[in-house]
C-alpha cells in the first residue's frame, strides 16, 4: 500500500504547493476564472487555497477517507475547469500555481484525472497519516519522502513544460 500512498501524497504535494500559491497571490487564477465567466473574486480564490492546503496537510496528518475524498472533489472540480480553459484555446496562464506561468494544457486534464482516480483509490483502502505508514520501519521515512516530493516537482516540472509545436517534432 506503501506504493499507492506516495502516488497519493505526490498528489497531496502539488495541491498543497497550489493552494498555497493561490492563497498568497489569487490575483492570477482569478484572472483565469473571469476568462471562463465563472466567479472570480480574489478573496474566494484565497478562501480556495486555503481548503486545497488544508486538504493537503490533512491527508499527511490525518489520513483516511475524509481526505481523500476531498482531494478527489477538488481535483474533479480542477480537471473540469482545465478542460474548458484548453478547450476555450486561450494561451493564458491558469492560475493554477499563482504567479507561476503557465496555460492549462491537456497535460493538466490528464493530471486532474489521474488524481481523482488516486484520491478515489486511497478513499476505497484508506491510506493511513504519514506517521503510521512505517510504524515499524520508520528508516524508510527519508527515502519515501524524497519520492514524494521529487515525484511531485516531476510532474510539476512536466506541467510547466510547454509542448512542442507539432512542425517542431519533425
Amino acid at each position: 500500500m506503501e506504493y499507492a500512498a506516495a502516488v497519493y501524497l505526490m498528489a497531496a504535494v502539488l495541491l498543497g504547493a497550489a493552494g498555497a500559491s493561490k492563497a498568497v497571490t489569487p490575483e492570477p487564477a482569478s484572472a483565469a476564472l473571469a476568462r471562463l465567466q465563472l466567479y472570480h473574486s480574489q478573496w474566494a480564490v484565497r478562501l480556495l487555497g486555503l481548503v486545497e492546503l488544508i486538504v493537503a496537510v490533512s491527508a499527511f496528518t490525518i489520513g483516511g477517507v475524509v481526505p481523500a475524498t476531498a482531494l478527489a472533489a477538488l481535483y474533479a472540480g480542477f480537471a473540469v475547469v482545465a478542460a474548458a480553459m484548453v478547450r476555450s484555446g486561450s494561451a493564458k496562464p491558469c492560475g493554477c500555481f499563482g504567479r507561476i506561468e503557465m496555460a492549462a494544457t491537456a497535460r493538466h486534464v490528464v493530471v486532474n484525472v489521474l488524481a481523482v482516480a488516486i484520491g478515489l483509490m486511497a478513499a476505497s483502502w484508506p491510506v493511513e497519516a504519514v506517521d503510521k505508514l512505517f510504524d515499524t520501519r520508520q528508516w524508510l521515512l527519508a527515502p519515501f519522502a524524497v519520492v514524494v516530493a521529487g515525484g511531485a516537482y516531476g510532474v510539476f516540472l512536466w506541467l510547466s513544460r510547454l509542448p512542442r509545436p507539432l512542425a517542431a517534432r519533425n
